[in-house]
């Protein structure tokens, strides 16, 4: 491949790739481009290393550096989203009656 397809003006080879690494990561880019960039990595030993370095240095960053919010904030929020209301119309003849349920997944 050559670093910048002429066509498009988009990054397709390894010194591109290392460049445009941490967007792709992230899911950055249309389909098309995105392809183009894994077409090459599977076919570039180097380049699959580097992203298979960078796919497990996020994926570590995911689970082992995320802060909780503290609990009573946890407690107040979740408080918040589960009150229910009723609501009349003007006249009174019309009741609302809305519940929010959250659930909060520990990952």
């Amino acid at each position: 491949m050559t670093m910048t397809d002429k066509q498009t003006n988009h990054p397709s080879g390894c010194d591109d790739l290392v460049d445009v690494l941490y967007e792709y990561v992230d899911g950055g880019y249309d389909e098309n481009l995105r392809g183009r960039l894994a077409e090459h990595a599977e076919n570039c030993p180097s380049c699959l290393e580097q992203l298979g370095i960078e796919q497990q240095v996020r994926e570590l960053l995911r689970v082992r550096c995320c802060d909780s919010a503290p609990t009573d904030l946890r407690g107040r929020i979740v408080t918040a989203l589960h009150t229910s209301s009723v609501r009349r119309a003007a006249d009174g003849s019309v009741t609302e009656v809305s519940s929010t349920q959250v659930r909060i997944n520990r990952r």
